[in-house]
């Protein structure tokens, strides 16, 4: 009797083993299952954002030509025109010369204005270098015409870097507006521009020997730091912009000791 109880409890434990195994040969084939939806969920999910991302570059290329080919030329001949027109007049009615020249002014205007958007839209110039490049050039047509001396360095990377195209359009802006000022207001013989990236960080100093400028009187007028003598409203939309791009704008400057700028982004 005891040895018939013991084979039908080991028969008994062999079906259990049995079923046991079968169980948990389905739970690993469903969780197999499982792991390969999910994975080409995954890789579905990645090429249709390769795809979208590639979309978007062609669509910015594409503007950034129309842009250019178009819209360019035609605000260039409308400057052109307006300058000839001005000349032709100028003995016979200096009110349509006036009126001419803010044409041709204008014009001017919105030349540099699509030259930037073209440039800060195409893909094609997201780099790093890209922008210290515009930078350069900018900021040597502005300072030699009036004779100011411009030293800048640039980072000495071996790899690209790669910029957004928003933080590359707000960090020309602010540099813009930077070195505007400084011609404008600062009565300054030499700018000293330093570029550089530190880890994940992009660090611009920008520096003139000018008259600087005393910040508590300046935001005693205003409110922010900002006043007429530097150029309006500048200093507070150019911290406005470094701080939408996570960053931050200090300002160094004194009455008779010249003014600097410090910008620094996260570029990660």
């Amino acid at each position: 009797m005891l040895a018939r109880n013991s084979r039908n409890l080991i028969q008994q434990l062999i079906i259990l083993r049995t079923e046991l195994g079968k169980a948990n040969r389905a739970l690993a084939l469903d969780y197999i299952g499982q792991l390969v939806q999910a994975r080409r969920a995954e890789e579905e999910l990645r090429r249709s954002k390769q795809e979208r991302l590639a979309e978007l570059e062609q669509v910015r290329k594409r503007i950034a030509f129309d842009l250019h080919d178009d819209i360019g030329p035609s605000l260039t001949k409308i400057a052109l025109l307006s300058e000839a027109a001005r000349q032709m007049l100028s003995e016979k009615s200096e009110e349509a010369c006036q009126t001419l020249a803010a044409i041709t002014d204008i014009s001017n205007e919105l030349v540099e204005a699509m030259s930037d958007i073209v440039w800060a839209i195409n893909p094609q110039k997201d780099r790093l270098s890209d922008l210290s490049q515009r930078m350069r050039r900018f900021a040597s047509d502005i300072l030699t015409a009036r004779q100011i001396r411009l030293s800048f360095r640039t980072p000495n990377v071996q790899r690209e870097i790669s910029l957004g195209t928003n933080i590359k359009r707000e960090v020309f802006l602010i540099f813009k507006e930077a070195i505007n000022n400084m011609v404008k207001h600062s009565e300054c013989r030499e700018v000293m521009l330093d570029l550089e990236v530190e880890s994940d960080w992009l660090n611009l100093r920008m520096s003139d020997d000018g008259q600087g400028f005393d910040p508590a009187l300046a935001q005693a007028r205003t409110g922010m730091l900002s006043s007429e003598m530097r150029g309006g409203n500048g200093l507070a939309s150019m911290r406005r912009r470094a701080r939408e791009l996570g960053g931050e704008l200090k300002v160094e400057t004194g009455a008779g000791q010249g003014t600097t700028l410090l910008l620094r982004l996260p570029i990660a």
